[in-house]
């Protein structure tokens, strides 16, 4: 087995929602060798910009990112396809004497490339997942609860789209989807920093002044332009903020009530975020109630600068 302290490092900015990841990454990419790979399931698709976040195009130019702008909102874009392309990224970005810098919130992304996790090739198919839309999403979750009740542990039980494809590989490889994702050494170290708040009325705040800012910012046009162009994918439905806009056009409540939408379903997001967080004792947490942003700022800085990622002492979520 490879010495630990011999092999490269991969760096990590993960955590929930709303936490300045992509701006702390971008100051982090200015001043050290790193180049971003974004670790977020909705960076991935173009035009989809305003409401998921995405760096601007002047962000985007000024320090070099992967992983964004990648499909359109109609294609199919798989974690298994996430995996294969991000380890790509990692590689080149070695071979070129430069560190990678993972950024996101996906959770799924992140442990699928940087803890080693293999995941099933089994391809869509649209056949059987037409038959699974005679059901309802509580029966769905029901049978994959029934199945492979580990699955349903991380499955929210309203994601739609992961419940499908746990019973698609079921149903295809006839062994649980839970022990299809076996986890490999992998060929690099990985130094993890969490970016979160202790306090939840503060982080919930932050969450309202952003879907405020969104819907001042010409969001509400930008999923008109999506739904005339495409129609109402299920993307945009189970994309939060996305679904909520489209609640908003149908009904013709006032912008208050869709900010509080949004607010309360991002609210909800973040606690599955954190679920999944809390299970990695390897990621080191900076609170972001406790510091102010150039607190934590030059705080991230000396961890990259002095090594001391790997040196720190662990902080689970409380």
């Amino acid at each position: 087995m490879e010495n630990l302290e011999s092999k490269q490092t991969v760096y990590a900015i993960v955590g929930p929602t709303c936490t300045y990841k992509s701006g702390i990454a971008i100051e982090l990419a200015k001043k050290y060798p790193f180049e971003i790979i974004s670790a977020d399931s909705r960076l991935i698709y173009k035009e989809m910009d305003i409401g998921t976040s995405k760096p601007s195009s002047n962000e985007l130019n000024e320090v070099p990112h992967h992983m964004i702008n990648l499909a359109e909102p109609h294609e199919n874009y798989s974690v298994g396809l996430y995996k294969k392309e991000a380890e790509e990224k990692i590689s080149n970005i070695f071979a070129s004497g430069k560190k990678p810098l993972l950024v996101g919130g996906t959770g799924l992304y992140l442990n699928s490339v940087l803890l080693g996790l293999s995941i099933p090739e089994v391809k869509p198919d649209l056949s059987f997942r037409r038959q699974l839309k005679e059901f309802t999403q509580e029966e769905l979750y029901a049978n994959l609860n029934k199945l492979d009740p580990k699955a349903a542990e991380v499955i929210h039980k309203n994601d739609n789209f992961r419940t499908v494809r746990a019973l698609e590989v079921i149903y295809k490889t006839n062994k649980l989807f839970s022990r299809l994702k076996a986890v490999k050494e992998l060929p690099f170290r990985v130094v993890w920093i969490g970016l979160t708040y202790k306090d939840r009325e503060i982080h919930t705040e932050k969450i309202r002044q952003r879907a405020e800012i969104f819907c001042r910012n010409g969001f509400i046009d930008e999923v008109k332009n999506l739904i005339e162009k495409y129609g109402e994918l299920d993307l945009f439905k189970r994309t939060i903020g996305y679904g909520e806009v489209l609640e908003y056009l149908k009904n013709s409540f006032d912008t208050n009530k869709l900010v509080e939408k949004i607010t309360l379903n991002t609210r909800r997001l973040v606690k599955r975020q954190t679920t999944w967080f809390r299970s990695n004792k390897q990621i080191n947490w900076q609170y972001l109630d406790e510091h102010s942003y150039e607190e934590t700022l030059k705080s991230v800085f000396n961890f990259v600068e002095e090594g001391s990622f790997a040196n720190t002492s662990s902080v689970s979520i409380s």
